[in-house]
């Protein structure tokens, strides 16, 4: 899972808590002893720890809106409203959005392999192709 955005893993564990019984707090803390190695995830901590004490959390401005999104979702959750069912819906957009940004990369893919095509390969066989036809026109 190391590989999955950090978001959509926060959202997982937070839908796993609600799901199981537990509070909104109890998924983000499974999230923040996740060791992962994230600014988002980092960002989190942060938030949750201010929020703790502030009752307000940090300001979630330099944030994409996705990760702001749910940070506004998961303070609402905080706060004691029900949010299981947004979650679920948000879920099912960040898993289109994940796909969306898999097939933007999949669609630059035969660009970027033409690099080493282009860099090796194709030299090797144009040095396959003249240096006989050299040898052909030396005396």
């Amino acid at each position: 899972m190391e590989n999955v955005t950090p978001t959509l893993i926060l959202l997982w564990d937070v839908k796993r808590a609600l799901e199981k019984g537990l509070s909104v707090s109890n998924g983000i803390q499974s999230f923040v002893k996740r060791d992962i190695r994230h600014e988002f995830a980092q960002f989190v901590r942060a938030w949750l720890s201010h929020f703790q004490t502030d009752k307000e959390g940090l300001s979630t401005k330099h944030l994409n809106p996705t990760r702001r999104h749910l940070l506004s979702l998961l303070e609402h959750g905080l706060k004691g409203q029900a949010i299981l069912d947004a979650l679920k819906s948000y879920e099912l957009e960040l898993i289109m959005s994940c796909e969306d940004e898999i097939q933007s990369h999949i669609a630059k893919l035969p660009l970027i392999l033409l690099i080493p095509l282009m860099g090796l390969i194709f030299p090797s066989l144009m040095m396959l192709l003249v240096f006989p036809a050299l040898k052909m026109f030396q005396f």
